[in-house]
């Protein structure tokens, strides 16, 4: 219940606008740069490319044994080796805890194996240290809608798209 209550005050902190600063080594500079950027764009191939930008800042792994260990995980989980993955990214996890996408990227991998409680969990941690991570609430909402829990997914599916609001503007005129 404590991770479950610990989750919500990030949440609802993002949703009332708090600024909680990135934990993503020395990316957070990039990261405000691109997300303001992003905020701003019009363009869909700017958009498209100022997310693959974001993406890219969050695996940007500074330290070589980290690097190493992301990319492992990335490479487990695209050859369906949920297990492995699992197991590399929460040793990246323990070696470099404030690194949101290990913690997205196993909650990924949690979630394709169908544990959905771990997945929340590590969803939790993620949004703590990039409250921005708009894959992670998607995420979120992935699991609400297949445990049933519409409302609950609608409203994380929103706090995505709150952070992606370009791409709202550009679904609203096409």
């Amino acid at each position: 219940m404590t991770i479950l209550r610990a989750c919500l005050v990030v949440l609802f902190g993002v949703m009332l606008g708090v600024n909680v600063s990135a934990q993503n080594g020395g990316s957070s500079n990039m990261l405000d740069t691109l997300f303001a950027k992003l905020q701003t764009a019009t363009d869909p191939m700017a958009i498209q490319s100022l997310e693959a930008a974001i993406w890219e800042q969050w695996t940007m792994v500074p330290e070589p044994k980290q690097r190493e260990l992301m990319m492992r995980g990335i490479a487990e989980m695209q050859q369906h080796e949920l297990k492995s993955s699992v197991e590399t990214f929460t040793r990246l996890i323990e070696i470099a805890p404030d690194l949101s996408e290990a913690w997205n990227k196993r909650a990924t991998a949690y979630w394709l194996l169908g544990n959905f409680t771990a997945s929340l969990s590590d969803i939790c941690e993620t949004v703590k240290r990039e409250p921005r991570h708009f894959g992670a609430y998607s995420g979120l909402g992935m699991i609400r809608a297949e445990m049933g829990e519409y409302p609950r997914a609608v409203a994380a599916f929103e706090l995505g798209a709150q952070i992606q609001s370009a791409h709202r503007r550009n679904r609203r005129r096409n």
